[in-house]
């Protein structure tokens, strides 16, 4: 790997980790201030309805990471006519896109009662919803310019940002939370913050790269236009898979269980969402340097950044898994009390869950990049159906409530993502398929060693809550989870590698 393409990734990792550190803290105070002031009740309507929109989001069709695999190879030729013909055809289709989900947005409006239970009735509940199908629809008319960020290796410039407008959003939100105990305007402040984040994103594309202006009438030509919309064909199979898997759990607690309930899962959901992110945006400024990679690179030297990637982000993921699972339910206690609390048994199939899902990034990552979006097809029809009659079949007929829930996602995760994503990387690379569930054993050992010393360690021979106590778990996991980790693979390629990462992440950040 070429040395800009390190330091760019780095740079974007620097610049993506802190960025979102901070906005961390603020959304956590932000959602201290929303539960003392507004209550359980108004805190459902985040999960639901923000999963109803990730569903709609499917009208977008998976155009936009097709159009990003398409821009890797004309921006490493330099080929400026051809990046911002396809950056044209993206804007097309993304205002288009943006009417529709308007259109389906309203359409839900009658609907609204029914996807929502155990809450009293709220007058202003059409108003709530309208805020939320705003803040969605206004992004779809300046987020495409984002695009070239990443193709180019320039996330960090978001990042600064997103940073200064999730700074602002924050303030206002809690100064509104405090002083008013208002959830309208509070949603407002949401919609208004999204324009502008969008927008200022879109100004400095428009100012740094001068020739989308020259080529702004550009047109992609009909053999591109057409592996494109065959791309689609397949992401949109993908893209409704994902919104079953991930984005019908909500729905499913809060029509067959409680919106209330949906309301103390929300709570872990938040954490879980720092933690996706947090990793997910590390991973995401690796995404640009991993396309140029594949567009220029020899088969070889591919496979063997695949596997430093991967022993990276599984580093991440065995961390954050088994820290959420020991530190949830203390964390939950000490911020709003037991009343908030849900059973170990759901925390733990809670943190199973993240890490099946966030082992996924680098298969998720590489396919893309390698463009297997047709290949990938079959297993993202099978997964969702998978999923949803395993979940139902646990909640209806086993009567096991939010773990059915989740017991359905791991099921459908563990009998498709689980061999095939990695199955078409290693054939790609023209290496055995044995050769991944040998990695993956090494893996899942680790984790189980990982995971069973910290658990003793934490709640077995520490007993009681505080935040003392809290700070003490909370040193054991950063301390026994990467020290198991380091004993295992301290001689290994992909650790040495990750060393050398560290050393260049501390110099440029001087």
């Amino acid at each position: 790997m070429k040395s800009s393409r390190v330091e760019n990734s780095i740079r974007n990792t620097i610049y993506a980790l802190g960025t979102q550190i901070f906005s961390m803290l603020m959304s956590f105070a932000v959602r201290t201030v929303f539960i003392y002031t507004l209550g359980k009740d108004y805190l459902g309507f985040n999960g639901l309805f923000n999963n109803i929109f990730s569903i709609l989001s499917l009208t977008e069709l998976g155009m936009g990471t097709a159009i990003i695999y398409s821009m890797y190879k004309p921006v490493a030729q330099e080929d400026h006519r051809k990046i911002a013909a396809l950056l044209n055809l993206y804007r097309t289709f993304y205002r288009i896109v943006g009417v529709v989900v308007a259109i389906l947005g309203l359409s839900l409006l009658p609907f609204l009662d029914y996807l929502v239970s155990g809450i009293q009735d709220i007058p202003e509940l059409e108003i709530i919803y309208l805020l939320y199908l705003s803040s969605s629809v206004i992004s779809y008319f300046f987020v495409y310019k984002k695009s070239i960020l990443i193709v180019y290796q320039q996330d960090y410039i978001s990042s600064r940002i997103n940073l200064i407008i999730n700074s602002i959003q924050g303030i206002i939100q809690i100064a509104i939370l405090i002083l008013w105990h208002n959830y309208i305007l509070y949603l407002l402040v949401l919609t208004i913050s999204t324009f502008f984040n969008n927008w200022l994103n879109s100004l400095y594309v428009e100012y740094k790269y001068q020739y989308l202006k020259e080529y702004r009438s550009e047109r992609v030509d009909k053999e591109t236009k057409q592996k494109i919309y065959t791309d689609v064909k397949a992401i949109f199979v993908s893209k409704i898979s994902s919104a079953i898997v991930t984005s019908t759990d909500n729905l499913l607690i809060s029509a067959f269980i409680s919106t209330i309930i949906l309301g103390l899962y929300s709570n872990y959901i938040m954490l879980i969402n720092v933690v996706n992110t947090i990793i997910n945006r590390i991973l995401d400024s690796l995404v640009g340097s991993v396309g140029n990679l594949i567009a220029v690179e020899s088969i070889e030297r591919v496979y063997l950044i695949f596997k430093r990637v991967w022993f990276i982000n599984y580093w991440l993921v065995v961390f954050s898994s088994i820290s959420f699972f020991i530190l949830a339910n203390p964390f939950i206690t000490l911020w709003v009390g037991k009343s908030y609390l849900l059973s170990s048994g759901i925390i733990f199939m809670i943190a199973l869950n993240l890490f099946m899902r966030l082992i996924r990034n680098t298969f998720i990552m590489f396919n893309n990049a390698f463009g297997h979006f047709v290949e990938l097809k079959k297993k993202n029809i099978i997964e969702p159906i998978i999923n949803i009659v395993a979940s139902l079949l646990f909640i209806l007929v086993f009567k096991m409530g939010i773990i059915g829930v989740l017991l359905g996602t791991f099921v459908s995760n563990i009998t498709t993502n689980f061999w095939f994503e990695p199955y078409l990387i290693f054939k790609k690379c023209q290496v055995s398929l044995k050769e991944y569930f040998k990695i993956a054993a090494n893996y899942l050992l680790t984790n189980i060693v990982a995971g069973g010393l910290t658990y003793i360690l934490c709640d077995i021979c520490l007993t009681g809550n505080s935040w003392v106590l809290f700070l003490i778990r909370i040193i054991i996991c950063c301390v026994a989870i990467n020290l198991v980790i380091i004993l295992f693979y301290r001689k290994t390629d992909e650790y040495q590698y990750f060393m050398m990462l560290v050393k260049k992440v501390l110099k440029l950040s001087r």
